[in-house]
Protein backbone atom coordinates (compact mmCIF):
# COMPACT_ATOMS: atom_id res chain seq x y z
CA UNK A 1 0.00 0.00 0.00
CA UNK A 2 1.21 3.55 -1.01
CA UNK A 3 2.34 5.86 1.70
CA UNK A 4 0.83 9.22 1.90
CA UNK A 5 3.11 12.40 2.58
CA UNK A 6 2.15 15.94 3.05
CA UNK A 7 4.84 17.83 4.02
CA UNK A 8 5.16 20.72 6.82
CA UNK A 9 6.34 23.93 6.12
CA UNK A 10 7.38 26.82 7.89
CA UNK A 11 5.39 30.24 7.01
CA UNK A 12 6.32 33.87 7.18
CA UNK A 13 9.37 33.76 4.60
CA UNK A 14 10.74 36.53 4.71
CA UNK A 15 11.93 37.63 1.16
CA UNK A 16 9.43 34.98 -0.73
CA UNK A 17 6.04 33.66 -0.87
CA UNK A 18 5.32 31.12 2.04
CA UNK A 19 6.03 27.56 0.44
CA UNK A 20 2.64 25.50 -0.21
CA UNK A 21 2.34 21.86 0.99
CA UNK A 22 3.75 18.85 -1.67
CA UNK A 23 1.92 15.71 -1.83
CA UNK A 24 4.49 12.66 -2.86
CA UNK A 25 2.75 8.83 -2.62
CA UNK A 26 6.07 6.14 -1.72
CA UNK A 27 5.65 3.24 -4.02
CA UNK A 28 8.63 1.21 -2.36
CA UNK A 29 12.26 1.06 -0.86
CA UNK A 30 14.88 -1.19 -2.14
CA UNK A 31 16.81 -1.91 1.24
CA UNK A 32 20.41 -2.55 2.08
CA UNK A 33 21.59 -0.41 -1.01
CA UNK A 34 23.73 2.82 -0.44
CA UNK A 35 22.37 5.81 -3.04
CA UNK A 36 24.68 8.63 -2.27
CA UNK A 37 23.98 10.01 -5.61
CA UNK A 38 21.54 9.36 -8.57
CA UNK A 39 21.08 10.55 -12.45
CA UNK A 40 17.77 9.24 -14.66
CA UNK A 41 19.21 8.08 -18.10
CA UNK A 42 16.35 7.90 -20.14
CA UNK A 43 18.25 6.31 -22.90
CA UNK A 44 19.03 2.84 -21.46
CA UNK A 45 15.68 3.12 -19.05
CA UNK A 46 17.99 3.37 -16.08
CA UNK A 47 19.15 4.95 -12.92
CA UNK A 48 22.87 5.84 -12.27
CA UNK A 49 23.92 4.66 -8.84
CA UNK A 50 26.96 6.27 -6.80
CA UNK A 51 27.75 4.56 -3.44
CA UNK A 52 31.21 6.63 -2.40
CA UNK A 53 33.27 3.59 -3.93
CA UNK A 54 34.80 3.28 -7.23
CA UNK A 55 32.06 1.97 -8.38
CA UNK A 56 29.25 2.82 -10.48
CA UNK A 57 25.69 0.59 -10.51
CA UNK A 58 23.08 1.40 -13.44
CA UNK A 59 19.62 -0.07 -11.83
CA UNK A 60 16.40 -0.66 -14.02
CA UNK A 61 13.49 1.93 -12.99
CA UNK A 62 11.97 -1.23 -11.20
CA UNK A 63 15.23 -1.34 -9.10
CA UNK A 64 16.99 -4.48 -10.81
CA UNK A 65 21.12 -4.36 -11.37
CA UNK A 66 21.60 -3.82 -15.21
CA UNK A 67 25.33 -2.95 -15.08
CA UNK A 68 28.44 -2.55 -12.36
CA UNK A 69 31.59 -1.08 -13.46
CA UNK A 70 35.31 0.69 -11.79
CA UNK A 71 34.74 4.27 -12.29
CA UNK A 72 38.49 4.77 -12.04
CA UNK A 73 37.93 6.98 -8.92
CA UNK A 74 38.94 6.05 -5.53
CA UNK A 75 35.86 7.65 -4.28
CA UNK A 76 32.55 8.77 -6.75
CA UNK A 77 30.85 11.09 -4.85
CA UNK A 78 28.28 12.59 -7.45
CA UNK A 79 27.28 11.83 -10.94
CA UNK A 80 25.02 12.90 -13.99
CA UNK A 81 23.99 12.11 -17.56
CA UNK A 82 25.86 13.61 -20.48
CA UNK A 83 24.60 13.03 -24.47
CA UNK A 84 27.91 10.53 -24.56
CA UNK A 85 27.66 8.67 -21.53
CA UNK A 86 28.02 9.60 -17.55
CA UNK A 87 29.73 12.52 -15.44
CA UNK A 88 31.24 11.88 -12.18
CA UNK A 89 32.85 13.40 -9.44
CA UNK A 90 35.04 12.80 -6.47
CA UNK A 91 33.91 15.47 -4.03
CA UNK A 92 37.30 17.20 -4.04
CA UNK A 93 37.32 18.95 -7.50
CA UNK A 94 38.03 16.65 -9.80
CA UNK A 95 35.68 15.05 -12.38
CA UNK A 96 35.84 12.80 -15.13
CA UNK A 97 33.93 11.50 -18.25
CA UNK A 98 33.08 8.01 -18.63
CA UNK A 99 30.78 5.72 -21.42
CA UNK A 100 27.55 3.85 -20.38
CA UNK A 101 30.34 1.09 -20.61
CA UNK A 102 32.51 2.45 -18.21
CA UNK A 103 35.40 3.60 -20.49
CA UNK A 104 36.87 6.55 -19.83
CA UNK A 105 36.11 9.15 -22.21
CA UNK A 106 38.55 12.08 -20.68
CA UNK A 107 41.68 12.21 -18.16
CA UNK A 108 40.48 13.64 -14.62
CA UNK A 109 39.79 17.92 -14.75
CA UNK A 110 38.47 20.84 -13.22
CA UNK A 111 34.58 21.73 -14.15
CA UNK A 112 35.20 24.70 -12.83
CA UNK A 113 37.91 26.64 -10.37
CA UNK A 114 34.59 27.17 -7.84
CA UNK A 115 34.07 23.60 -7.19
CA UNK A 116 35.31 21.36 -4.56
CA UNK A 117 32.88 19.42 -2.58
CA UNK A 118 30.17 18.40 -4.67
CA UNK A 119 27.81 16.39 -3.15
CA UNK A 120 25.02 16.30 -5.98
CA UNK A 121 25.14 16.96 -9.57
CA UNK A 122 22.57 17.48 -12.62
CA UNK A 123 23.01 18.66 -16.41
CA UNK A 124 20.75 20.80 -17.55
CA UNK A 125 19.01 20.81 -20.69
CA UNK A 126 20.83 23.85 -22.16
CA UNK A 127 24.43 21.80 -21.04
CA UNK A 128 25.07 24.02 -18.19
CA UNK A 129 25.37 22.39 -14.77
CA UNK A 130 23.04 22.36 -11.48
CA UNK A 131 25.38 21.66 -8.68
CA UNK A 132 24.56 21.61 -4.92
CA UNK A 133 27.44 21.40 -2.18
CA UNK A 134 27.25 21.65 1.67
CA UNK A 135 30.21 23.70 2.77
CA UNK A 136 28.77 26.53 2.44
CA UNK A 137 25.28 25.69 1.68
CA UNK A 138 24.55 26.57 -1.80
CA UNK A 139 22.73 25.75 -5.19
CA UNK A 140 24.76 26.68 -8.12
CA UNK A 141 24.21 27.03 -11.79
CA UNK A 142 27.67 26.58 -13.73
CA UNK A 143 28.38 26.99 -17.38
CA UNK A 144 30.12 23.91 -19.22
CA UNK A 145 33.42 26.48 -19.55
CA UNK A 146 33.52 26.61 -15.79
CA UNK A 147 31.69 30.59 -15.41
CA UNK A 148 29.51 30.65 -12.65
CA UNK A 149 25.85 31.40 -13.72
CA UNK A 150 23.80 31.21 -10.67
CA UNK A 151 24.51 30.91 -6.49
CA UNK A 152 22.09 30.49 -4.22
CA UNK A 153 22.74 29.94 -0.48
CA UNK A 154 20.26 27.53 1.45
CA UNK A 155 20.82 29.48 4.44
CA UNK A 156 19.43 32.46 2.81
CA UNK A 157 16.02 30.23 1.46
CA UNK A 158 13.03 30.02 3.59
CA UNK A 159 13.27 27.31 5.38
CA UNK A 160 16.61 27.05 5.72
CA UNK A 161 18.31 24.31 3.47
CA UNK A 162 21.81 23.70 5.69
CA UNK A 163 23.19 20.43 3.85
CA UNK A 164 22.08 19.77 0.47
CA UNK A 165 22.83 17.08 -1.11
CA UNK A 166 21.29 16.01 -4.21
CA UNK A 167 19.80 17.80 -7.14
CA UNK A 168 17.74 17.09 -10.02
CA UNK A 169 15.30 19.34 -12.51
CA UNK A 170 11.35 18.48 -13.28
CA UNK A 171 11.80 19.31 -17.35
CA UNK A 172 7.72 20.16 -17.48
CA UNK A 173 7.95 22.13 -14.55
CA UNK A 174 11.08 23.62 -14.97
CA UNK A 175 10.95 22.81 -10.39
CA UNK A 176 14.42 22.15 -9.18
CA UNK A 177 14.76 19.35 -6.50
CA UNK A 178 17.26 19.06 -4.07
CA UNK A 179 17.41 16.60 -0.89
CA UNK A 180 18.92 18.08 2.24
CA UNK A 181 20.51 15.25 4.68
CA UNK A 182 20.18 14.22 8.63
CA UNK A 183 22.06 17.37 9.16
CA UNK A 184 19.75 19.33 8.07
CA UNK A 185 15.95 18.69 7.71
CA UNK A 186 16.28 14.94 5.69
CA UNK A 187 13.89 16.66 3.05
CA UNK A 188 12.94 17.20 -0.35
CA UNK A 189 13.31 20.69 -1.26
CA UNK A 190 11.08 21.78 -4.63
CA UNK A 191 12.72 25.18 -5.96
CA UNK A 192 11.57 27.61 -8.74
CA UNK A 193 14.44 28.37 -11.14
CA UNK A 194 15.50 31.18 -9.11
CA UNK A 195 15.43 29.67 -5.77
CA UNK A 196 11.84 30.75 -4.08
CA UNK A 197 10.78 27.65 -1.81
CA UNK A 198 7.91 26.12 -3.43
CA UNK A 199 7.95 23.19 -1.28
CA UNK A 200 9.69 21.23 1.90
CA UNK A 201 8.73 17.39 2.09
CA UNK A 202 9.54 15.43 5.32
CA UNK A 203 11.53 12.22 4.17
CA UNK A 204 12.24 10.41 7.83
CA UNK A 205 9.42 8.35 7.37
CA UNK A 206 11.07 6.07 4.80
CA UNK A 207 15.18 6.66 5.40
CA UNK A 208 17.62 8.43 7.54
CA UNK A 209 20.30 10.55 5.46
CA UNK A 210 18.77 11.31 2.68
CA UNK A 211 21.68 12.51 -0.02
CA UNK A 212 20.59 11.42 -3.33
CA UNK A 213 17.43 12.50 -6.04
CA UNK A 214 16.53 12.01 -9.34
CA UNK A 215 13.11 11.96 -11.59
CA UNK A 216 11.70 10.34 -14.32
CA UNK A 217 9.42 12.44 -15.85
CA UNK A 218 7.52 10.60 -18.12
CA UNK A 219 5.98 8.78 -15.15
CA UNK A 220 6.50 11.27 -12.61
CA UNK A 221 8.74 8.65 -10.59
CA UNK A 222 10.66 10.46 -7.77
CA UNK A 223 14.00 8.28 -6.50
CA UNK A 224 15.58 9.42 -3.09
CA UNK A 225 18.81 7.38 -2.16
CA UNK A 226 19.29 7.33 1.77
CA UNK A 227 23.66 7.34 2.97
CA UNK A 228 23.59 5.74 6.28
CA UNK A 229 19.94 4.76 6.43
CA UNK A 230 20.85 2.31 3.32
CA UNK A 231 17.98 2.71 0.85
CA UNK A 232 16.63 3.47 -2.10
CA UNK A 233 13.23 5.14 -1.71
CA UNK A 234 10.53 5.21 -5.15
CA UNK A 235 7.90 7.64 -5.10
CA UNK A 236 5.26 9.40 -6.99
CA UNK A 237 5.42 13.11 -7.19
CA UNK A 238 3.75 16.05 -8.98
CA UNK A 239 5.18 19.48 -9.03
CA UNK A 240 3.66 22.04 -6.58
CA UNK A 241 3.56 24.35 -9.82
CA UNK A 242 4.48 25.20 -13.36
CA UNK A 243 7.72 27.50 -12.98
CA UNK A 244 8.66 27.72 -17.00
CA UNK A 245 6.28 28.92 -19.98
CA UNK A 246 7.81 26.06 -22.48
CA UNK A 247 9.05 22.64 -21.10
CA UNK A 248 12.58 22.00 -21.13
CA UNK A 249 13.96 18.96 -23.67
CA UNK A 250 13.97 15.44 -21.45
CA UNK A 251 15.44 13.31 -23.77
CA UNK A 252 13.74 10.16 -25.26
CA UNK A 253 10.93 8.16 -24.14
CA UNK A 254 11.97 5.31 -21.80
CA UNK A 255 10.38 2.25 -22.81
CA UNK A 256 9.22 1.27 -19.35
CA UNK A 257 8.12 2.55 -16.37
Amino acid sequence: MRKFLASAVVAGATCVATPSIADIYHRETIANFRAVSIAYDALVCGIWVANESNEVVLLSTFGKELRRFDAGMRSVRSLTVEDGGILIANGWGEFRRLTREGRPIDTPFRLSDTLYDTEGLHQDADGSFLVVEDDPSRLMRIAPDGTVLMELFGDTFDPRMTEPQGVTRDPYSGNILVVDDNEGRNSLFELAPDGRVLSVSPLSDFGSDAEGVALQPETGTLYVGFDSGQALAIFDWSPTEITIDTPLDRGPDCAYS
